[in-house]
C-alpha cells in the first residue's frame, strides 16, 4: 500500500483527495497547516526565504510517506525548486493539471475563483511550458468575490456561483479548466449536465501519482 501525506492549508481540499484516491492503494493521511497561510498574509518579516525554510522544515517531518502532495498554492511557490531535498517525491497538486495544459491546442480558458493564486500559478506555468518547449494560449477568468464562500464553508452558494461561469463559457464554446481543487465540484457537475469536458486539478492526478511512485522506486 502506498502511503501518501497530503499538506493542506484548508481544511475544504480534504474531501477531493479522498475522492480521488479511493479504494485500498493507498494509505492517505491529512496534515491541515493553516498557520502558513496566516503568517504569509500577515507577517511582513515571514518573506520567501523564510517561507521557504519553514516549508521544508515542515515537510521534512513527513519521512514516513511514500509520497507527499502539496494542494497549497502558497505551499508549492514557497518551496520552489528544491524537491530534491527529500527522498520521497514531493507532487503539487498543479503539475499534472499544468501537463494536461501544455499537451492543449487552442485557445484554453483558464478560471480561478481565488485572486490571491493567479500570479503565482500562471507564473509556474509559463515557466512549466517553457522547459518543455510548449506554448500556451491561455484567457484568464477570475471569479470575483467568491473565494470567501469557500473560506467560510458556505460550499453548496460557493459551487452554485462557480456552476453559473461555467455554464455561461460552455455556451460561449470555450475550452475550459479550472485552476483549484476547490472548484473540482462544480466543473464535474456542469460537464454531466453539459456533456462538455472541463479540466480540473483531479483529472490526471491519480495517474500522475502513479507514474512518481513507479520512477522512485526505479
Amino acid at each position: 500500500m502506498i502511503r501518501l501525506h497530503c499538506l493542506h492549508a484548508h481544511p475544504s481540499n480534504i474531501p477531493y483527495i479522498e475522492d480521488a484516491f479511493p479504494g485500498k492503494s493507498f494509505d492517505v493521511h491529512h496534515i491541515v497547516d493553516s498557520s502558513f497561510m496566516e503568517r504569509a498574509k500577515q507577517d511582513p518579516a515571514f518573506d520567501l526565504h523564510h517561507q521557504q525554510a519553514y516549508a521544508i522544515d515542515r515537510l521534512m517531518q513527513e519521512r514516513e510517506a511514500d509520497l507527499i502532495l502539496l494542494t497549497c498554492t502558497q505551499y508549492i511557490a514557497a518551496l520552489g525548486d528544491q524537491q530534491h531535498l527529500f527522498q520521497q517525491p514531493i507532487v503539487p497538486i498543479d503539475e499534472p493539471l499544468f501537463e494536461q495544459i501544455c499537451e492543449r491546442k487552442g485557445p484554453l480558458q483558464l478560471v480561478f475563483s481565488n485572486p490571491d493564486t493567479v500570479e503565482g500559478t500562471m507564473h509556474r506555468l509559463y515557466a512549466y511550458a517553457q522547459e518543455r518547449g510548449k506554448q500556451v494560449e491561455a484567457e484568464i477568468l477570475v471569479l470575483e468575490d467568491v473565494f470567501h464562500l469557500c473560506l467560510n464553508g458556505e460550499m453548496e452558494a460557493y459551487h452554485e456561483r462557480i456552476m453559473v461561469q461555467l455554464r455561461r463559457s460552455v455556451k460561449q464554446h470555450r475550452e475550459i479548466c479550472v485552476m483549484q481543487l476547490s472548484m473540482v465540484h462544480a466543473a464535474q457537475q456542469v460537464e454531466k449536465e453539459t456533456g462538455v469536458p472541463i479540466i480540473h486539478p483531479l483529472s490526471s492526478l491519480k495517474s500522475f501519482v502513479h507514474q512518481k511512485i513507479v520512477a522512485a522506486k526505479e
